[in-house]
């Protein structure tokens, strides 16, 4: 198992700390929404929702009335401002149409003009979907991963039967002592969370990774029966064809509040919004992990009336899924919650990192006492450590400095920042072939340090959404972005000022000063 745990956890590190870093962005990519588009309004606080559901409808039925499908998205403490969304009606050879959102000012009922940027959404799906290449090859890529994580947790609380006692005992500054305590401090600190999260990211696509076996034991009725168990369908609206006005939304939702008795809604969806059998549905803030199914109330869009909704009962497995998805995800979470699952996540990635450093430090000495130098292994391992734990940061800061230095008007702006992240990782891949490891980790951890430390700093010379504006406010989620910046430039700082490599006769030298030094300060004491 030792063997084991050492082999699976060397051949996909990388990808896996890719995932863990952009998964744990997930956790937070409304936040990072906000602050990629800062054209967006700042929050106007004491608007009632009602006026905000008014102002909704009202740009949805003059910019989206062909629409058969409408959203209302109502601010939130994570993303404070109103936003619509509509899908738009299929072009010749689409199965359907585009989905498009708009972020609208409250004050005029206009849509804010924002600038084309991928988001926090689009970092959030690269844990599951990578990039650059078609998704069902990224689903087996990243399950393959997934199970191999999986396989190095288990074998490591397996193969490390002193884990729990070792992590009350860090060794620091003792080489690979010191790396084999921080690597199990970081695994011992979020273990269940390390179980989870890899366990239900297999769940997710279970009809995926067995396929073969469900299509040798089942049918293709018994296959959509077991598919219903898990996944319940929601009872389409099949229009009228009669036109009909909708009716008020924020008078409906007024009953929607009586019938809860709190003010919790998150959002309003609504089915054909012009025809005489028009839905509305609204829903309010999930409040249990494997959904309630009181979390939303529905009506005839036409007449706003009440439609008694019959309680959703959810079978075992069905439950059990929700309840892995939810754990996954954390959107049930609240801010307390939500810094866990963000700290668990760098945890997991601190895991993997030390983890790939494990691996060479303690295999150095050996491969440095060999005729002609390391072997190629090792030292392509040595850099990949180097490109891929500092120089991945490196790109994602990039990335978000490209949201704020790209011109506003290039084709295809959100995926240059993409194109510019990737660009900026395969350079931090190739510096470390031309210079020594030790000093690939300086340069490296140095770079880091000044790129995020330049994001608030970019931010302030470019926009009107700098810390002394959002500070000043109270605007505390999107101050928290920048302040986040700076704390990870200090981490990096402090790296770089440990990792700097000193010249051996320059310490020699040093060394050799401070001895005499001593010595004449005891002559002296003794005079």
């Amino acid at each position: 198992m030792k063997w084991l745990h050492t082999g699976v956890g060397l051949i996909v590190g990388w990808v896996l700390f890719f995932m863990f870093i952009t998964g744990t962005v997930g956790y937070v990519y409304e936040e990072v929404n906000r602050w990629m588009q800062p054209e967006r309004p700042l929050i106007t606080p004491h608007i009632p929702k009602t006026k905000l559901i008014d102002t909704g409808q009202k740009y949805l039925e003059i910019h989206a009335a062909d629409s058969k499908s409408w959203d209302i998205f109502l601010p939130s403490a994570r993303d404070g401002n109103l936003q619509v969304g509509w899908r738009a009606s299929a072009k010749e050879g689409e199965r359907r149409g585009k989905y498009i959102k708009k972020v609208i000012d409250p004050q005029t009922g206009e849509a804010v003009n924002t600038r084309d940027t991928i988001g926090g959404r689009v970092l959030y799906r690269m844990h599951y979907r990578l990039h650059y290449m078609s998704t069902d090859i990224s689903y087996w890529i990243v399950g393959v991963c997934s199970l191999i994580l999986l396989i190095a947790v288990v074998t490591g609380v397996v193969i490390y039967k002193k884990i729990f006692v070792d992590f009350f005992t860090f060794r620091a500054k003792k080489g690979l002592t010191g790396w084999l305590d921080i690597h199990n401090v970081f695994s011992v600190a979020a273990l269940p969370y390390h179980f989870m999260i890899t366990y239900s990211g297999l769940i997710f696509f279970l009809f995926t990774y067995m396929a073969p076996s469900v299509d040798y034991q089942t049918n293709e009725e018994q296959y959509k029966q077991l598919r219903a168990q898990i996944f319940p369908k929601v009872q389409s609206v099949e229009p009228a064809n009669l036109h009909a006005p909708l009716q008020p939304l924020s008078k409906m939702y007024v009953q929607a509040q009586q019938v809860w008795g709190e003010d919790s809604l998150d959002r309003i969806e609504v089915s054909l919004p012009q025809d005489k059998n028009s839905r509305v549905k609204f829903v309010r803030w999930e409040t249990d992990i494997t959904y309630n199914p009181y979390d939303y109330v529905s009506f005839d869009g036409s007449s706003s009336k009440l439609i008694e909704q019959p309680i959703k009962q959810y079978t075992v497995p069905a439950m059990i899924h929700n309840g892995l998805f939810s754990l996954h995800e954390g959107q049930f979470a609240g801010p307390l919650l939500r810094l866990f699952y963000v700290i668990s996540g760098l945890l997991g990635a601190a895991m993997i990192a030390s983890g790939l450093i494990l691996w060479t430090s303690k295999r150095k000495p050996k491969e440095m006492k060999k005729e002609g130098g390391p072997s190629f292994g090792f030292k392509l391992v040595d850099q990949l450590n180097v490109g891929t734990i500092i120089g991945f940061p490196i790109a994602l800061a990039c990335l978000f400095i490209s949201n704020r230095l790209l011109p506003l008007d290039i084709v295809n702006r959100g995926q240059w920042e993409v194109h510019i992240m990737f660009i900026v990782w395969a350079i931090m891949l190739i510096q470390p072939m031309f210079r020594p490891t030790s000093r690939a980790w300086f340069d490296q951890s140095l770079i880091a340090a000044i790129a995020f430390s330049c994001i608030p700093l970019v931010n302030l010379l470019t926009t009107d959404r700098h810390l002394g504006e959002t500070l000043f406010i109270g605007d505390w989620n999107y101050a928290a972005f920048d302040l986040s910046m700076l704390i990870i430039g200090l981490c990096f700082t402090a790296a770089a000022v440990r990792l700097k490599p000193t010249d051996p006769l320059e310490s020699a030298i040093y060394r050799r000063e401070k001895i005499t030094a001593t010595l004449a300060t005891k002559r002296m004491g003794r005079t």
